[in-house]
């Protein structure tokens, strides 16, 4: 019971905020957690726009659109999103070039 007093006593000062109606405070919750969720979206959409393109314009457009429309501007960027990252695109530039060195190679050898 004393380890329960202290730590409410810990956590008044952090607790002001909160209403003492307990359907307040349940509504209090919920912006929190939306707006937790609205800060991870934003979050993540910009470091994955980040890997996928160079844009600066199409880069700002992603982020301030899920800032703005946080669910569905979400939803639109996963639909407009260039569908490979940087590197992948590397990576297969490099591959088919690999490839049409080795198929090149061969060809010039069987003759």
């Amino acid at each position: 019971m004393q380890l329960f007093t202290s730590l409410q006593s810990f956590f008044d000062p952090f607790l002001l905020f909160l209403s003492a109606d307990p359907l307040l405070r349940m509504m209090q919750g919920g912006l929190l957690f939306v707006g937790f969720v609205v800060i991870f979206l934003v979050f993540f959409v910009t470091r994955d726009i980040l890997l996928r393109t160079h844009s600066f314009w199409y880069t700002a457009f992603c982020i301030v659109l899920t800032a703005l429309l946080p669910g569905v501007g979400f939803l639109l960027y996963l639909l407009i999103r260039p569908a490979r990252t940087i590197r992948e695109r590397e990576q297969e530039k490099l591959v088919q070039s690999l490839s049409a060195k080795l198929l090149g190679s061969k060809a010039r050898s069987s003759k």
